[in-house]
């Protein structure tokens, strides 16, 4: 895993079709022609929402490499363990602060730690996006306790809406607001 400043995370982002930014430079939570499922996860447990992040990592179907990268942290600072997130990231011999390298670079083999990270992320209540190199979707967790996934039109998103509806979560879908 390799953890990308913002500028390093604007450059793996810019080199993808469909756009991964906006014209600001910013990332892109879904692109026109995007379908988007909404879940929530209010009040969900520890447990559940590693189930959760579990779910939404394998709902990436294939990827070589993944991206996920932090735009929202210290919302909610209670709710954060950042020595916990500190030992993690340190056991990839990085030192620096999530806000000098918000974005992690996970490879295929590192999905086990994108999970965790994802895991973390919603425990935390920070925002974060999850773009794969291929884009088959992309993921996007809400400090407001919510996530979204959105795949291109024509692909489903009907395994993964399946699965949360049978576990108690709600779900609900969106059009692309592109």
């Amino acid at each position: 895993m390799r953890f990308l400043t913002d500028e390093e995370a604007r450059a793996w982002s810019s080199k993808r079709d469909p756009p991964f930014l906006d014209e600001r430079g910013k990332p892109l939570r879904w692109p026109a022609k995007f379908q988007v499922l909404r879940f929530i996860y209010t009040d969900a447990t520890s447990g559940r929402l590693f189930w959760l992040s579990q779910r939404l990592v394998a709902s990436l179907e294939y990827w070589e490499e993944a991206l996920l990268w932090v735009v929202l942290s210290g919302i909610w600072p209670s709710s954060e363990n950042t020595h916990l997130y500190y030992r993690i990231r340190q056991s990839y011999g990085d030192q620096r602060h999530l806000d000098q390298a918000p974005a992690h670079l996970a490879l295929r083999h590192e999905g086990e730690d994108l999970t965790t990270l994802l895991h973390l992320c919603m425990m935390f209540g920070w925002e974060a996006l999850l773009f794969t190199g291929h884009d088959y979707a992309r993921v996007f967790v809400s400090h407001d306790e919510y996530g979204e996934i959105a795949v291109p039109e024509g692909n489903s998103f009907d395994n993964l809406r399946s699965a949360l509806e049978s576990a108690g979560v709600k779900v609900e879908t969106l059009r692309s607001a592109v």
